[in-house]
């Protein structure tokens, strides 16, 4: 009897181990299914981790870019009392040294602009090439270089209304030399300024075809090298092509390329409104009054006439 009982009790036990292991099997399921959720999530942790960054990286850029567009240039300007101007002091009668200052039509509308706004005037010369950085970077408010507004640089800055349009880019060679196309200009070695629309068009229009070669300084590395014979043409702009055949009768213009375009422009800061409604508004009034027009004579006769 005492064993009948006790397997009896046996029995049950068995049962109940098998009952409550089969009501904890989809217990144990669910908890492996949660397990793998968490791990799956906390694999997720670093590439959240990661967009977060982003996301508060990409709200410091705007708040940058907004920046921009809300602080007045013009209040900076006055209250620091003098307005930085960024040029390339080797391009007469644009802008260029003279008796250890700098002068020209450039330096000039600069003035004008100063005057303007009340306040100093103060020119930082650079390589061409370094102007647009040195606007973006604060360096300079403006910059006025005979800078002529293109696709690529209004990327990244911003222009003011053109101070003269011009009829093309100016070919010049010696005296006597036949060279009058394009065409003639292939297999040739050809100087341009760094950084601006003359060795863009160079670039474009005489890749493979020509040997071209940037200079940092039009005046007077790159007429030197003419002159000499090291290359056989320079392209510059129309107004400063027209100064230095004038300056020196051993050379000419061969040809011009490129078209008639906007000539010049004052470069300002993107989002620098306020300056570059000061600027435009000097501008507009220098042509309106015709003093633009005498700007230019007088320079252009006073460059010529230098010895």
């Amino acid at each position: 009897m005492d064993v009948k009982i006790v397997a009896i009790v046996v029995i049950a036990l068995i049962i109940g181990i098998l009952i409550g292991y089969a009501i904890s099997v989809p217990k144990i399921q669910q908890l492996e299914t949660e397990l793998e959720e968490l791990k799956e999530a906390a694999g997720m942790v670093p590439e959240l981790k990661q967009q977060i960054d982003e996301l508060k990286s990409e709200n410091e850029k705007l708040k940058s870019e907004l920046a921009k567009y809300t602080k007045s240039y013009v209040d900076e300007i006055k209250k620091r009392g003098k307005l930085i101007v960024g040029t390339s002091a080797d391009w007469p009668p644009f802008e260029y040294p003279e008796d250890g200052g700098y002068a020209g039509i450039d330096i000039r509308i600069a003035q004008k602009i100063a005057e303007k706004l009340g306040v100093d005037l103060e020119i930082k010369d650079m390589k061409f090439a370094a102007l647009i950085e040195a606007l973006r970077t604060g360096m300079v408010d403006m910059v006025i270089a005979d800078m002529t507004p293109t696709a690529e640089r209004e990327k990244v800055v911003d222009f003011s209304v053109p101070y003269y349009f011009s009829k093309g880019h100016a070919v010049l060679i010696l005296k006597e030399s036949t060279i009058s196309s394009v065409e003639d200009l292939y297999g040739k070695k050809i100087g341009v300024q760094l950084g601006t629309t003359q060795e863009e068009w160079a670039k474009e229009n005489l890749k493979d075809k020509a040997e071209i070669i940037s200079y940092n300084k039009v005046y007077p590395d790159m007429v030197m090298v003419l002159m000499r014979g090291d290359v056989d043409a320079i392209i510059v702009g129309d107004i400063v092509g027209n100064i230095l055949v004038n300056k020196h009768p051993e050379l000419k213009i061969g040809l011009y390329v490129g078209g008639s375009s906007i000539g010049g422009a004052v470069a300002v800061a993107e989002g620098a409104e306020d300056l570059k409604y000061v600027i435009n508004s000097v501008i507009q009034e220098l042509i309106e009054t015709g003093e633009m027009e005498k700007i230019f004579e007088e320079e252009i006769t006073k460059w010529m006439e230098k010895e």
